[in-house]
């Protein structure tokens, strides 16, 4: 299997690279939870294992947002001894499964070879408004059939407004949806990737959908004519 570890613990991952090599499976190692989200968003993992304490992005900000953005790869939390709190929140958070540190090698083996057998959940619906179509899975769109290709960005902003189709979403939540929890995007940023993405969905002579409403955000709906 391939696993994405995410940990910043020198002795862990000696730990955790020994013992999975050994069962016959490979690796990818990184520090930080930032780089571990763009890993799990961008490759495909058989299992997660991430780590809680984390530098930049913590695990649990990492979890949260790969399920918002619909990763349904399985997840083994690693929290500290006694930490239940952190426990319930990971698996309210989406967390497969939780293990405390310190552990023994051959119970980690036993828990992500359990999980691995689970695999991932099913593929993730569709999202269609009229004529847009939204392929979650293969990550592409389509307007009236004809293929529309987006930048990773794009594609998020445009999935967090066909979830919402026909109502208002603010500019905070499209932020967040793009760039994550905490980023520090700017609104600058933010009305660039929407005009980009506006001149994609909006062909010409097409009906528009994608509408600008000022102090308030954005929203994608039914199309109608231009004035």
């Amino acid at each position: 299997m391939n696993f994405l570890v995410v940990e910043n613990e020198a002795r862990i991952v000696q730990l955790l690279n020994r013992g999975l090599t050994e069962d016959g499976h490979y690796i990818v190692h990184v520090n930080t939870g930032q780089d571990g989200l763009i890993y799990a968003q961008e490759r495909r993992f058989d299992v997660i294992i991430l780590n809680i304490a984390l530098p930049v992005l913590d695990g649990f900000s990492v979890l949260r947002q790969l399920r918002q953005s619909d990763c349904t790869t399985p997840v083994l939390v690693l929290t500290a001894k006694g930490a239940i709190n952190d426990v319930v929140q990971s698996l309210d958070l989406g967390a497969d499964d939780c293990l405390a540190k310190p552990f023994l090698l051959e119970v980690l083996l036993a828990r992500v070879r359990a999980l691995g057998r689970r695999g991932n959940h099913s593929r993730p619906v569709d999202l269609r408004v009229e004529d847009l179509l939204l392929d979650r899975g293969g990550k592409r769109a389509a307007r009236a059939n004809r293929p529309i290709t987006l930048t990773k960005k794009e594609y998020l902003l445009l999935e967090a407004l066909m979830k919402r189709s026909g109502q208002v979403v603010s500019r905070n939540e499209l932020i967040e949806a793009g760039w994550g929890f905490d980023s520090d995007a700017r609104d600058s940023s933010l009305d660039f990737y929407m005009h980009c993405l506006r001149g994609k969905i909006d062909g010409p002579g097409e009906p528009r959908m994608l509408r600008t409403l000022r102090g308030l955000g954005y929203q994608l709906a039914a199309a109608t004519l231009s004035s």
